[in-house]
């Protein structure tokens, strides 16, 4: 088998990172359909409560893992160490299975207090949290799993075990949904169980995918390219330890983290600031909070989910290079087509998004200018967050934790002491600029730190560059102007209009950036890309 490139682990990522948020809209109509009218609000707002507290501790339970252990196994078999790569396996399984066991039984035994502390004593959530707790078993060697084969640069198939996961999840929520409720005539309650449990059905299939998958990875590598342990120096030989595990995992998880843990503290610091500063009604403040809190997050997370797909490419990449003592020329080059690559893809669909803002804000919710505008400065949070945490992770791999660390440290700084300032004075738009101004700050320093080290900017990255955001913004006011023109022929204060202008607006975004792009040469990035192998 042939290792991926960087352009097709990217490309692969994104594609399983968009498919996977579509499939959890278009579920959610069918569903909502077969609980019915009368149980919907109950059935979906139980299900919202069960599913944040899932995702804290989903979080917990995987840990920052999969980067982790996609750097290390990249760095080993680099050099043909693969006997490493099982042994950091086997034995970060085990470390992860013992935190799911823990994770779980708290979850199991411990779900009245759960519900207590983390869904405000609505004990209607105990009996789906247990459902879930049986997902979290599988959950940290399923990440350890996707970590492993990253790091062998089969990062197609990490990717493709998403999609299995998402599919073998959904299909099993609405099995089980339309046989309790349609065909049985039960209780909501039933279903929401079931569709909780969907969560473990997933996971066993895709971890069962990725079993299968270390099998074909392992005979992929020839009898020649193994080195064993006693061909290389001791010193040379990594410590597997639960310590070294968390040494290793818990930098990624804080990166990979800081967007949920700012929003966490934007839904408390907001309601606090309108209530005791601004006495604002509560309808006032859920109506704004949802816009940036909830419903701007949803539909940049295209954004986000894009910037995952580069970085979680570029870190076995250039962790297979530094382990390598490559040359600076090698590594200097791979970060300035990374660079190139992530402000050719990221920066096109930020403006996009902007540019189609009013009708995908009415397609998904109701019109809304106030939506709108909340919308177009979540896009430009979600770039620098995006850049910033790509750049986080480089400084990781190239072993510059502690100044990672500083650099996230400090966000959160700046994020905190502009919250109130800018929320008294910019309304619902504080949180958003406050959280965008920390990582464009501390995002510049990081890429400053890399330069200096690496001397990326170049007059000939510069000008690859500056075709780039040119090409955006002519694309951005084309679409801006399409948009216009087709609102005066198409209603698009309607779901179905917004939908049609929607698309329409997007496919000439795609085809007027593309031919800019071929005809100014910044298309060319990605043959450079797809022809550079990850190690």
């Amino acid at each position: 088998m042939k290792k991926d490139s960087l352009l097709k682990s990217s490309l692969w990522i994104s594609i399983s990172g968009i498919f996977s948020r579509i499939l959890a809209v278009i579920y959610i109509i069918p569903w909502n359909i077969w609980i019915g009218p009368v149980a919907l609000g109950a059935a979906n707002a139980l299900y919202g409560k069960v599913y944040n507290i899932y995702n804290l501790f989903l979080i917990i339970a995987t840990a920052g893992i999969p980067s982790a252990i996609s750097k290390e196994v990249a760095a080993h078999n680099a050099l043909g160490r693969y006997d490493q790569s099982e042994k950091l396996l086997k034995k970060y399984t085990f470390y992860m299975t013992l935190v799911g066991i823990v994770l779980a039984g708290f979850m199991f035994f411990g779900a009245k207090y759960v519900a207590i502390i983390f869904a405000a004593g609505d004990m209607r959530v105990v009996t789906p949290i247990k459902y879930l707790s049986v997902a979290i078993l599988i959950i940290p060697a399923l990440g350890i799993m996707r970590g492993y084969i990253q790091g062998y640069a089969f990062i197609s198939f990490s990717a493709f075990s998403q999609v299995i996961e998402q599919i073998a999840r959904v299909a099993y929520m609405l099995y089980a949904t339309y046989t309790i409720m349609v065909m049985q005539k039960g209780s909501y309650m039933s279903a929401v169980n079931q569709s909780t449990f969907a969560s473990f059905i997933g996971a066993t299939l895709a971890y069962i995918f990725l079993i299968w998958m270390r099998f074909r990875v392992r005979k992929s590598i020839s009898a020649e390219d193994i080195k064993t342990s006693a061909e290389v120096p001791d010193s040379e030989l990594t410590q597997v330890n639960f310590g070294s595990m968390l040494k290793s995992a818990i930098p990624f998880l804080l990166v990979d983290t800081i967007m949920t843990v700012l929003q966490l503290f934007d839904q408390t610091s907001f309601v606090l600031i309108y209530q005791n500063v601004l006495h604002a009604s509560q309808h006032t403040i859920d109506n704004l909070y949802s816009m940036f809190g909830f419903q701007a997050n949803k539909l940049i997370m295209v954004l986000v989910s894009l910037a995952i797909s580069v970085s979680a490419s570029i870190i076995p990449a250039l962790s297979a290079l530094i382990s390598r003592k490559a040359k600076f020329e090698d590594i200097q080059k791979l970060l300035r087509n990374m660079v190139q690559f992530t402000v050719f893809i990221i920066l096109p669909a930020t403006f996009g998004m902007i540019g189609i803002g009013r009708h995908l804000w009415t397609a998904f919710y109701i019109p809304s200018t106030l939506g709108t505008q909340i919308l177009a400065v979540s896009c430009i949070e979600a770039f620098f967050y995006c850049v910033f945490m790509i750049l986080e992770n480089v400084l990781q791999v190239d072993k510059k934790t502690k100044t990672s660390m500083i650099f996230l440290a400090l966000a959160y700084l700046i994020k905190v002491n502009l919250q109130y300032p800018l929320t008294i004075y910019m309304g619902a738009f504080g949180p958003v600029v406050a959280t965008t101004v920390a990582f464009m700050i501390m995002g510049h320093f990081a890429f400053r730190i890399i330069n200096q080290q690496y001397k990326l900017i170049d007059k000939q990255l510069a000008i690859r560059l500056l075709k780039i955001v040119i090409d955006s913004a002519i694309m951005l006011v084309v679409v801006y102007g399409a948009d216009l023109l087709l609102s005066k022929f198409i209603n698009g204060q309607t779901k179905i209009g917004a939908a049609i202008i929607l698309s329409i607006c997007a496919v000439i975004g795609m085809i007027v950036y593309a031919v800019l792009a071929y005809k100014d040469g910044s298309m060319k990035i990605l043959k450079e890309i797809r022809g550079t192998d990850i190690y």
